[in-house]
């Protein structure tokens, strides 16, 4: 940020010659508007977007670099011409006048209220992620980021301290340069061209925003033109790499496997394996020899080294009166399982022209193109008969057989649906935001910012009729589909500001926003195509036209707003904010479509007091307190009112089928607005000058009105209606310490730490005793996830797996404590043949499973988490060390329900110790093959804590400014993301979370791996 103070530009007639160089800070990053001066002369200058100067001196003069935050530094020139680098050290005073970007405006950091994190761009630049949310990750406390899974271009998860709606979105607002939905997501942006990034967590700071700001908001600021007028500035970088599967399963081999077999054959009771039993042969065995067995590693079948590569090309600069950005960038990220990856094209402008002192016009343009191979293998998950980590061992890649799947049957390996399946997919985003600055009186400004944006997706997919599943005859599968979306948005507000001698300040903001969504789809669908070369570009050239569909839609949504915002302070010591907004939202019924969401702070700079001034090794001493109320209006349109639903079933008549029209949804006369109460209490202290900055912060959130599909009477033809309904609460704690260590010309080692607690409860579901949010597979499903009162939002339900029956003895006593159930039947004639089968606690003591005995296992969310970042630099030297954590939460190895016992898939390696009357008749591991209806409990459930060194970068900076006329310098950087994990999680990692619901959390069913990725980068500036 820039001093805000005129700075003379320097005349024809200075004297001496150029003296040029880079001011930095402390870790080696350039300071954008660093005003360069001669004191007692009127030469001055700034630095640019790159932190370079330019400034004419004799020899014996002084320069003095001064940039807020920062301890001004002079300099005196020993030789002319000369380049001089200058390295700012942070001046705790100062730090306090940084700005930050907010809601509507900018807000000197000493006179913030709300809760707002601040991220430094400096420490995630060179990361190398595809995605910006994925660099984030740790570095905002109470922010919980999550990748969905580790294919590029998946989306991320963000919970701004917790999850408050189960039904309706609790992902935070996405604001870029003032403008909401500008992106469809961070996936759309270039981590290149952004400057800055603000997190809104509490009341006082999201409220502005109303029911949009509920979940949080992320505010992205992209660069703009140099503030000084001169050469422009061109940034070359680029990046090559290669990402590879960190870890393996411990998972069967082909001899493990074998065996397994052979004790699946030994307790098989069917067929010709009934002679199979003590003293046989082992001859007699399906593998007679299994240490000679040689497979397939289907998780190595798949995977690859896959290369990566990423362009950016940028130029800025300023004339008298205009400044310009603009850039250009190209990614190609494979993924490292095979036919899968994402291309992504961005453009972006940035344009301000001064017409007169009065007014300032702007220009910001962005567009994406974003062309994605979706992974055409499944990992794991439900597909036990063909995902990778499930396929026996002893199948090969060639193969399409499958001898182990029921009587033996075709598949579709995961070889077969990457080498011959199609599935593309293509976005394009476009924005244009125009906005004017007018400065009315001055200390009364206008500004109108004026967006349109557009997002429009295209998929295609391509099943052909050589998949090994298909029957002679059946043909492929054809879809295609377009989903086109439109908004039009118009921000207007007014802001007076008034600073008197005696120490009052004002700000007044005040404002009208309209917002206006329009989108149109269609979808096409066929099966039965002859020609598998045409796939999807001739859609109606199928045989059978009952195998053809075709669907469209469209949606129309328009929001208005009214709001306002209320700042003073008294000598920075004592400060108040009020902030209102008054939404209306077209989605909600007709009698309540406004609501009114207000916030109010309070602030007591303690270190402005007198009594403080003599505690010198006090910097900052501040308490914040806040309270306000968001809402959420993040349901889709229409949704309060009555729907028909329409097909084309049942009989012909004359020739043709008539399509029916009938009632699918009842209406919901009062839906209204999902509510949130949050309160906010936080201290800000900085200590020895700077040293030591931290933030501490507790918070509780209060959600009522949730939006949920409630069960009504079967006799009104309906199985549920769409109602404000339950109650769910957020309470936790913060804390985030940045510290310089060690700072001097030389050498300097900073450290960021984040940590933070969040408790999220379900504190009220109506009348239910439970809702059900993710069940176990099979035919006789119990809740896995779900939602009762009292317990967690993220709550683990199952039952509490009491090892084996291991003799008849433990059946017989069974019979009289009752203390266990299995979860098949077992009498007196049967149990010599279940022993090594499984059995639970029975709760009720009834001798029957179910849902009675289901217990609380615990809860998916994190007791702990955060991250820690140490930034060293010697000379032009640079390390940055990263490390994100999780301490705490329960995860569900959904494997287990198919590997710890199944008989027709691959095995985890612990069940070699299963159970066996003659090798090992005290394990507690079921027996070979034993599993065909598994009920979920903790002995699948997992501790999903993990450590993980997230990113490692090196890099050293070649300042070629003396050397070259026209290069500036050049970077050499060498990263890593995701290079070690320490985790007590089976699966490939617990960081993960595959279920499309908006509330659940690490849900693993069969995510697709996170990559180990390797970058090497240059970077030139001219």
């Amino acid at each position: 940020m820039s001093l805000f103070m005129f700075v003379p530009p320097a005349s024809a007639q200075e004297s001496g010659a150029l003296i040029k160089g880079v001011v930095s800070d402390e870790t080696g990053e350039p300071l954008t508007g660093a005003v360069v001066r001669i004191p007692g002369t009127s030469r001055g200058t700034s630095t640019d977007i790159d932190g370079a100067y330019a400034i004419r001196a004799s020899k014996g003069e002084t320069i003095e670099f001064a940039y807020i935050g920062y301890d001004k530094q002079q300099v005196k020139v020993k030789e002319s011409p000369a380049t001089i680098n200058v390295t700012l050290n942070p001046n705790a005073q100062m730090q306090m006048d940084e700005v930050v970007v907010i809601g509507y405006g900018t807000v000197k950091k000493t006179d913030m209220t709300g809760s707002v994190t601040n991220v430094k761009m400096s420490d995630i630049k060179d990361a190398p992620v595809l995605s910006v949310d994925q660099a984030l990750q740790g570095r905002i406390a109470g922010a919980d980021i999550m990748s969905s899974t580790g294919e590029p271009g998946s989306n991320t998860s963000i919970r701004i301290r917790g999850t408050r709606s189960i039904t309706a979105s609790n992902e935070p607002l996405i604001v870029v340069d003032g403008v909401m939905d500008a992106v469809h997501d961070l996936n759309d942006l270039n981590m290149a061209d952004i400057q800055s990034i603000s997190v809104l967590k509490d009341a006082s700071s999201t409220a502005i925003y109303g029911s949009r700001g509920s979940n949080g908001v992320i505010i992205v600021t992209t660069k703009k033109g140099s503030s000084t007028s001169g050469k422009p500035n061109i940034t070359l970088k680029a990046d090559v790499g290669f990402s590879q599967l960190p870890r393996g399963l411990d998972i069967m081999d082909a001899s493990e496997f074998a065996q397994y077999r052979n004790d699946y054959t030994y307790f098989s009771t069917t067929g010709e394996d009934t002679d199979v039993k003590d003293g046989v042969p082992l001859n007699k065995y399906p593998y007679p020899d299994p240490f000679s067995m040689r497979g397939t590693d289907w998780i190595k079948e798949i995977t690859r080294t896959a290369p990566t590569q990423n362009y950016a090309l940028s130029i800025s600069g300023r004339t008298a009166k205009t400044s310009y950005y603009g850039s250009l960038s190209y990614n190609d990220t494979e993924g490292i399982i095979q036919n899968s990856g994402m291309k992504r094209f961005t453009g972006r402008l940035s344009l301000e022209h001064e017409f007169a002192k009065w007014i300032k016009v702007g220009y910001k343009g962005s567009y994406t193109h974003r062309d994605q191979d979706i992974n055409l293998a499944s990992i794991g998950g439900s597909s036990p008969n063909q995902g990778a980590m499930y396929l026996s061992p002893l199948i090969s890649p060639s193969d399409n057989y499958n001898p182990f799947y029921g009587n033996g049957q075709k598949i579709n390996t995961p070889r077969a649906t990457i080498d011959l399946n199609t599935n593309n997919f293509k976005r394009r985003s476009m924005n244009h935001s125009i906005t004017f600055d007018i400065s009315i009186l001055p200390n009364l400004k206008l500004r109108s910012q004026n967006s349109y944006y557009t997002y429009d997706r295209e998929q295609f997919r391509y099943y052909p009729s050589t998949l090994p599943r298909k029957s002679e005859g059946e043909g492929g599968e054809a879809y295609r589909a377009d989903w086109k979306e439109w908004t039009l948005s118009s921000e207007n507000t007014l802001t007076w500001n008034l600073e008197t001698k005696s120490g009052h300040n004002l700000d007044i903001m005040g404002g009208f926003t309209g917002y206006k969504y329009h989108s149109d789809n269609f979808t096409l669908e066929g099966k039965g195509y002859l020609d598998d070369n045409v796939k999807w570009n001739n859609m109606n050239a199928v045989p059978d036209k009952e195998t053809y569909s075709a669907g469209t839609s469209t949606s129309n949504k328009t929001k208005m707003s009214a709001l306002a915002r209320f700042n003073y302070n008294y000598k920075q010591r004592y400060y108040v904010t009020f902030t209102g907004r008054y939404d209306g939202a077209s989605n909600f019924a007709a009698n309540n479509k406004w609501a009114f969401f207000p916030s109010g702070a309070l602030k007591w700079n303690v270190a402005n007091e007198k009594f403080m001034k003599n505690l010198t090794w006090l910097d900052e001493l501040s308490i914040r307190l806040s309270a306000g109320r968001t809402g959420n209006d993040a349901i889709s349109a229409y949704r309060s009112m009555a729907a028909l639903g329409t097909t084309t079933g049942g009989y012909l008549f004359g020739g043709s089928q008539p399509v029916t029209f009938y009632p699918s949804r009842l209406a919901s006369p009062n839906l209204t607005w999902e509510k949130t109460d949050l309160y906010n209490v936080a201290a800000d202290m900085s200590f020895l000058n700077g040293r030591i900055v931290v933030t501490a912060e507790g918070y509780i959130s209060k959600t009522s009105d949730l939006l949920l599909n409630v069960q009504t009477a079967t006799q009104s033809g309906y199985t549920s209606r769409f109602t404000n309904l339950g109650k769910t609460s957020n309470k936790g704690v913060e804390l985030s310490i940045e510290s310089r260590n060690i700072s001097n010309r030389n050498f300097s080692w900073t450290t960021n730490f984040t940590i933070a607690h969040n408790e999220q409860m379900v504190d009220e579901i109506g009348s239910e005793d439970f809702v059900t949010a993710m069940n176990s597979p099979g035919n006789s499903p119990y809740m896995m996830m779900g939602y009762v009162k009292g317990k967690p939002l993220n709550s683990l339900w199952g039952f509490r797996y009491a090892g084996v029956w291991h003799n008849e003895e433990e059946y017989y006593r069974n019979k009289v404590t009752k203390a266990y159930v299995a979860a098949e039947t077992l009498n007196d004639s049967n149990i010599a043949n279940k022993l090594g089968t499984p059995r639970y606690l029975d709760q009720n003591r009834d001798g029957v499973l179910s849902q009675d005995d289901l217990v609380y296992l615990g809860n998916a969310d994190p007791i702990l988490y955060g991250g820690l970042q140490n930034n060293f630099r010697l000379g032009n030297f640079r390390l940055g060390v990263y490390f994100t954590y999780s301490i705490g939460g329960k995860i569900y190895n959904y494997s287990e329900f198919y590997m710890a016992g199944g008989y027709s898939t691959n095995q985890w390696r612990y069940m070699l110790d299963a159970w066996h009357p003659v090798r090992n008749p005290q394990s507690d591991y079921p027996r070979a093959g034993c599993l065909t209806n598994v009920p979920p409990s903790d002995f699948m459930v997992y501790d999903a804590s993990y450590l993980r060194l997230k990113n490692v970068t090196f890099s050293y900076n070649l300042d070629l400014s003396d050397k070259c006329k026209f290069m500036r310098d050049i970077q050499f950087t060498v990263s890593g993301e995701n290079l070690w994990l320490w985790k007590k999680y089976t699966g490939f990692d617990p960081d993960v979370s595959t279920d499309d619901s908006s509330t659940l959390r690490r849900v693993d069913m069969g995510a697709y791996p996170k990559a180990r990725t390797i970058v090497f980068s240059i970077q030139m500036r001219y």
